[in-house]
């Protein structure tokens, strides 16, 4: 009985450190701070020619203290202050990729950072003229934060054109022209595309997305003209071929079903994905 009532006053003892002992720590520790820096041109002052090594030192200085904010102090990170001190970094040399990098990892998953957050990036990218990652970094916040899949069609176009033996890219790109009702230029572009490629394999992956694409136009085409003729929209394809508009609805490439969606979108189980199968959810 003795040890059970020991036993219990341990765990009483351990289970009141666990929770007294943070809270005590973060009252006993300093405030950890990222102090503002001064404006760029006095930065270029500073580093007497060594600009590179300036903003290599400002990069590893702001990483560190996002660190320790983020793993051990629980605060809300200073994200203004970040991006201050990013942007100063690269002002002093437009070529440091870990500042695009460490900015996007930490702001682009704050919507109203994503406009400065872009700047950023943007700046990147008139320097850094050959690296896929800024036009991809910018696709991202333009359709995952902005809702904005067109704009992000034309810099994944950008990141394909620098990463031409991806198939990923190219399709994406498409993808997006098409999700932003713009099925002519997502069609124009693999086009473009196919004559451009000498891979076998891309290509074939290439005029596959194609030939998708260029059924949707073709069906989009047949909801205008249903239109036109009856002065309202098909509740379904399948009206199309009551209508004598089409002869029938026709296969999709990926093996899905074609079927009108919200907005008269036209749209495809298969969601013009390789390797989906009629099993799939």
């Amino acid at each position: 009985m003795k040890r059970v009532l020991l036993g219990i006053f341990l765990l009483g003892i351990f289970v009141a450190a666990s929770y007294t002992y943070p809270r005590v720590q973060v009252l006993h520790e300093p405030t950890l701070r990222l102090n503002r820096l001064p404006p760029s041109w006095i930065l270029e002052i500073m580093s007497m020619g060594n600009r590179e090594l300036l903003s290599t030192i400002i990069f590893y200085h702001t990483s560190f203290y996002y660190g320790e904010k983020t793993a051990w102090r629980k605060e809300e990170a200073e994200l203004r202050r970040v991006y201050d001190t990013l942007e100063k970094a690269t002002d002093l040399d437009p070529y440091n990729m870990d500042c695009y990098y460490l900015a996007q990892g930490t702001l682009s998953w704050i919507k109203p950072a994503i406009p400065k957050l872009n700047e950023l990036l943007e700046r990147g990218y008139t320097y850094r003229t050959w690296d896929w990652y800024l036009p991809f970094f910018l696709a991202a916040n333009y359709y995952f934060q902005l809702d904005d899949p067109v704009r992000a069609a034309y810099y994944l176009q950008d990141a394909s054109r620098l990463r031409p033996e991806s198939s990923v890219f190219s399709s994406l790109t498409a993808r997006m022209f098409y999700e932003g009702d713009q099925t002519e230029t997502a069609i124009a572009f693999l086009k473009s595309m196919v004559l451009d490629t000498k891979s076998p394999l891309l290509r074939k992956k290439l005029l596959k997305r194609l030939r998708a694409l260029e059924t949707i136009r073709f069906l989009e085409k047949a909801l205008r003209d249903y239109h036109d003729k009856t002065g309202h929209d098909p509740d379904s394809l399948d009206d199309l071929v009551r209508a004598g508009i089409i002869r029938s609805v026709p296969p999709d490439p990926y093996g899905g079903t074609f079927y009108l969606a919200e907005k008269d979108r036209i749209c495809t189980t298969s969601k013009l994905a390789e390797g989906w199968r009629k099993d799939q959810p």
